[in-house]
């Protein structure tokens, strides 16, 4: 993750539903037809991990835990250089949304194909292998 400053940051929150994994996506705030990671300005004070819960929690109304980093995110917005950390977190509950974004928790087939972006899909990517790779049964709750 070689960018030292970050503007943003956000994540992929998982769940376990039915014995299944399913994954956060929600639609863009400048454009509804894009999917994407819930991201967004890393405020004054604070840290990338307060960030990425505060900015999915506004977003969706789903609060997280971080399990780990997974990369970052590089791309324009409005003219200016955005560079996002992107965590992978683990659902913990949910409430009223800030925003009034569409979200929705999909299978991983369905989650990439609805992502918009390459680099989001990229980065779900590395999230599902590094819940295959650690067979972590610890990091979600029971179905």
């Amino acid at each position: 993750m070689g960018i030292k400053q970050y503007t943003h940051a956000g994540g992929i929150v998982i769940r376990r539903q039915r014995g299944e994994i399913y994954y956060l996506v929600v639609q863009a705030k400048p454009n509804p037809d894009h999917w994407v990671i819930p991201k967004g300005h890393i405020e004054p004070g604070e840290t990338p991990e307060e960030a990425a819960r505060r900015e999915i929690r506004e977003e969706t109304g789903v609060a997280a835990d971080i399990i780990a980093p997974l990369g970052d995110l590089r791309f324009q917005h409005g003219g200016a250089r955005v560079a996002a950390l992107i965590y992978l977190l683990a659902y913990r509950g949910e409430g009223q949304p800030a925003e009034k974004r569409q979200c929705r928790w999909e299978p991983f087939a369905t989650a990439r194909e609805l992502l918009t972006f390459a680099n989001n899909r990229t980065l779900l990517d590395r999230a599902q292998q590094f819940l295959q790779q650690r067979s972590r049964p610890d990091v979600l709750p029971p179905s």
